[in-house]
Parts: structure tokens; C-alpha cells; sequence
């Protein structure tokens, strides 16, 4: 996620609440308008780097569905260090959630914001050194410009993402690891 997902959705909220009071604030221009293009998105990716492209094109048009094609069932979201909390409430710190808390983050996000643009930029793919001898493990690191659009306002996320991508046993690649390393606002 983009930075961290506490951080968002305690952002948004406190956004929100300014938002009310204040009345006009809009970092990124005049509100409303229609969505901007989304890039192409591909039915299947028989390459790393069509997924990521599939996971920009789900953010930009808010479809849940799309974007948790991107995942398969052993996905993990690897969280910055001064995000790390108990969030499954079983007594432990987690340093990374799940599919389920995935998808539940933004099944949130997608159903609460106006508009979201996300640029994705880089073109690195090598092969992953967590993954052994097994050279389907791709990496592909990407520098990210995140704009999430509530109301009047908004909240903006930049930085670096990490992706690990791995074909399932059909051959499509998924993302399998989604590390955070998004700049500290």
C-alpha cells in the first residue's frame, strides 16, 4: 500500500474532518472531472511486469475485482518499520498482513475516495534473490506518485515500492510480495 495503510486511513479520516471545517482546501486542482484514462490493462500476464501494470490500471478505475486478480492466496504486504502493530489482535506484532487485510483495506478505500491517480514508473525486472534457484521470481522495483481524491481534498503518497512477482501454476504472474519503502511525510 501507499505509504502505510494506518497511515491512510487515519489521514483520510483527519482529512476529512479539516475538510469540514475548512472548507476549500485542494492540493491537486479544481475537484470533479471525470477519471483520467487508465492505462492498459492485460487478461493475462504471461510477464511480471503486466501485473503491475494490471495493479496501476484496478487503482486508477477503483475496481476491487481487478485488483485483487493481482494476488494469489500466499500474498504479503511487507509494512514500513514505524507501521508494524498488532493487526489481527492476536498479541503480536505484525511486520506484514495478508490477502484478507488486503483486500478488506481496499475494499475501504476504493468505496471512500472520488478519484485516485497512480503513476508507477520504472522498468528494473531481475531476477529475486529471496527466491533461491528458482529464477520466476522476478523483481521489480517501482517509484510510485500516489493522489487519492476526497471531497475538496486529497492526500498524496510518493516513494519506492517493491514488488516480488512469481507465475501460478497456470503461468500468470501475480504479485507475491508488495514491499513499502514509500518516503516518511
Amino acid at each position: 500500500m501507499f505509504p502505510s495503510k494506518r497511515s491512510f486511513v487515519i489521514a483520510c479520516g483527519m482529512s476529512a474532518a479539516l475538510l469540514a471545517a475548512q472548507g476549500c482546501w485542494n492540493p491537486f486542482g479544481p475537484g470533479g472531472g471525470e477519471d483520467p484514462s487508465p492505462v492498459q490493462y492485460h487478461e493475462y500476464c504471461d510477464s511480471a511486469w503486466k501485473v503491475i501494470d494490471n495493479l496501476e490500471y484496478a487503482y486508477i478505475s477503483r475496481d476491487l475485482n481487478l485488483y485483487m486478480s493481482c494476488f494469489r492466496n500466499d500474498f504479503e504486504f511487507h509494512l514500513l518499520e514505524t507501521d508494524w502493530a498488532d493487526y489481527d489482535g492476536d498479541g503480536q506484532m505484525d511486520t506484514y498482513w495478508g490477502l484478507d487485510r488486503e483486500e478488506l483495506f481496499h475494499t475501504y478505500m476504493f468505496n471512500s475516495v472520488d478519484r485516485i491517480e497512480l503513476t508507477l514508473n520504472g522498468t528494473l525486472d531481475y531476477k529475486w534473490s529471496g527466491g533461491g534457484e528458482d529464477t520466476l521470481y522476478r523483481e521489480l522495483p517501482r517509484q510510485f506518485d500516489l493522489k487519492v481524491h476526497i471531497g475538496s481534498g486529497g492526500y498524496q503518497a510518493t516513494g519506492t515500492a517493491r514488488f516480488i512477482c512469481h507465475p501460478d501454476s497456470t503461468g500468470e504472474y501475480y504479485i507475491y510480495r508488495w514491499i513499502d519503502e514509500s518516503d516518511q511525510h
